[in-house]
């Protein structure tokens, strides 16, 4: 496939004020995103519950030997002080003004501890669940398990439900996942298919379709921008080119290595390295791979001086975010993906 993608705005620029989301702000935001679902006494784990099932009748109930993979998140230790230190590091008048953390330092300070991670590791692996994949923040553990034992070890049953304004069926929780035993665990993703994560915005023109947008004054075909087209369109007269910086794009779907190499090679771009991380998934193009692609080309025209583009697919938004706070490669990071309610 060749994308036109004229008038495609580029979500933030890489130049002057560049897209600095260190691990350690990646990592907050991902703690404060899960810390919003606090449990409250007795182990239940509140706001699991899409608020539509209120309102609808049960049509099945979801296969018990069906495997779903989840993502467990664990509480941050000493909230207040993160929140103090970000404050700080955002003023200018603070002796922290700027000073980052590295992903050790963070964990070290307010990640979960080491035994907490292994009891709730433990626990799982005690139930019947396969521990797919561990963090270095220790802020996500990713699990498998049949409907069965997730339906056994959190007391509730998965329903499926015809979805009230989409075209297709969802499963959810008929009540709150609740634990036996006191966990350090705030939330478990994947219990419900809901809302689906979605490109944000994205709409496609052909290539060789003409688009109402204007002016037609790009490079591509029948005027669509291109490559270069960006950057005089963006950041006219800016010499920075992202040289000597990676950048790490959030991705919950694979694309075709091909449609790369096609952009590259009409743009005249350079061959910029690009690395995949897959996390839980096999990298395989979905039905969204044209936003995962759209994804790579942008940020190559944007930066064509970049080191390299590492591409983080999975299927699960926390775990992904997990994974590109741990590694810590890149010092920009894009995501063009939203989910949740």
């Amino acid at each position: 496939m060749i994308f036109s993608n004229k008038g495609r705005r580029p979500g933030r620029s890489l130049f002057g004020r560049p897209m600095r989301i260190c691990g350690l702000l990646l990592t907050v935001f991902l703690a404060l995103f899960s810390a919003s679902f606090a449990r409250a006494a007795g182990w239940v784990l509140h706001a699991h519950v899409p608020a539509a099932v209120r309102n609808l009748t049960p049509v099945d109930r979801l296969d018990a030997a069906k495997h779903l993979g989840l993502a467990i998140s664990l509480p941050l230790r000493n909230p207040e002080g993160l929140t103090n230190l970000l404050r700080e590091i955002y003023d200018p008048a603070s002796t922290n003004y700027h000073h980052y953390l590295t992903t050790e330092q963070f964990t070290e300070r307010f990640g979960p501890g080491l035994a907490d991670y292994q009891k709730v590791a433990d626990f799982m692996t005690s139930n019947g669940f396969t521990v797919t994949q561990t963090y270095a923040n220790r802020l996500v553990l990713d699990v498998d398990a049949s409907v069965a034992d997730i339906e056994r070890t959190f007391h509730i049953n998965l329903r499926v439900f015809n979805h009230p304004t989409e075209s297709r069926t969802f499963f959810a929780p008929d009540t709150d996942p609740t634990l036996d035993v006191d966990l350090p665990v705030l939330q478990v993703n994947g219990l419900d298919n809901f809302v689906l994560p979605r490109p944000a915005s994205l709409h496609i023109t052909p290539a060789g379709q003409a688009s109402r947008a204007m002016p037609f004054n790009g490079s591509g075909t029948n005027g669509t921008y291109i490559g270069s087209d960006f950057r005089k369109a963006y950041v006219p007269n800016v010499s920075l080119n992202g040289a000597g910086q990676t950048v790490g794009l959030f991705e919950l779907d694979g694309y075709f290595p091909g449609d790369i190499t096609t952009y590259k090679s009409q743009a005249g771009l350079p061959n910029i390295p690009i690395s995949n991380v897959l996390i839980n998934y096999n990298g395989a193009a979905g039905g969204n791979n044209d936003e995962v692609a759209l994804d790579i080309d942008m940020a190559m025209s944007m930066a064509p001086g970049l080191n390299g583009v590492i591409v983080y697919e999975g299927t699960d938004p926390n775990s992904v975010l997990a994974r590109m706070a741990s590694d810590n490669q890149a010092k920009q990071l894009s995501c063009s993906w939203g989910w949740g309610e």
